[in-house]
């Protein structure tokens, strides 16, 4: 449960540390889950979709950025332990002190980003992904699979950034919405370093970004995007229906 403190720390800064949110044990049989689902490093032949993978391009002849998954989609409605995870109680308790009501999950997705060749995210905000959504009716929690840092691409977040909508350009590439940086202070950026099993929610209007894997290490992270219960979403708007917490989960 949120401390009162907690509560207005998301409410300035449109972020927050949670601690731990998973074991280790729940980390490592989530990483051979995704090991399933992608086909990867040992598997052979992926589990998932192929429409619900988002895959690096090519970079030239060398071998570089070579179709690795950068972003899988929809675990939860996919996986039964995503599904758990994403059910997860005290995040679903958590998320329903910011609510003020009860959330549902919408969806969860895997960022990837391969030793070396992981690539960078631009800055953006959740919610135009999801434009039949309101202001503030979109929560993330963001958890590493694997130690997160600076040299190998960790989030970072620009503070108080949720109070507003913020103009965001096409791209034309695989992040296909992105904030022009010179209409942001990029110098106000704060890194969030987490330990596996260690989360952060933000608001779905909170600006974030991160830098590519320069590192020996990877770096994957879930994140579990949270609605209003009240928030009528259809299958116009999403293809899987969301997924309801117990009630006691989000007590």
């Amino acid at each position: 449960m949120l401390s009162g403190e907690q509560c207005r720390f998301f409410r300035m800064a449109g972020y927050l540390p949670v601690g731990q949110v998973s074991s280790h044990e729940e980390v490592a049989a989530l990483k051979e889950e995704v090991s399933r689902l992608l086909g990867t490093p040992s598997r052979s032949g992926a589990a998932a979709p192929e429409n619900h993978m988002m895959r690096a391009h090519a970079a030239g002849g060398d071998g570089v950025n070579d179709g690795h998954v950068r972003v899988a989609l929809h675990l939860c409605h996919i996986s039964d332990l995503f599904r758990d995870h994403a059910l997860n109680a005290n995040v679903a308790s958590t998320v329903r002190r910011i609510f003020g009501e009860d959330p549902v999950v919408l969806t969860s997705l895997l960022f990837n980003k391969p030793p070396k060749v992981g690539q960078a995210l631009t800055p953006h905000q959740d919610l135009p992904y999801y434009p039949y959504l309101g202001d503030d009716d979109l929560v993330t929690c963001w958890m590493a699979l694997n130690e997160v840092d600076s040299s190998n691409g960790c989030l970072e977040y620009l503070p108080a950034s949720h109070r507003s909508r913020i103009t965001h350009r096409e791209t034309g590439e695989q992040q296909t919405l992105e904030i022009d940086p010179d209409d942001i202070d990029m110098t106000r950026l704060v890194q969030i370093p987490l330990k596996p099993g260690e989360g952060v929610l933000h608001h779905g209007l909170t600006v974030h970004r991160s830098g590519a894997n320069r590192s020996e290490r990877p770096r994957m992270g879930v994140a579990t995007l949270y609605v209003q219960a009240s928030v009528p979403v259809t299958i116009d708007d999403f293809p899987y229906p969301a997924l309801v917490p117990s009630p006691a989960a989000s007590r």
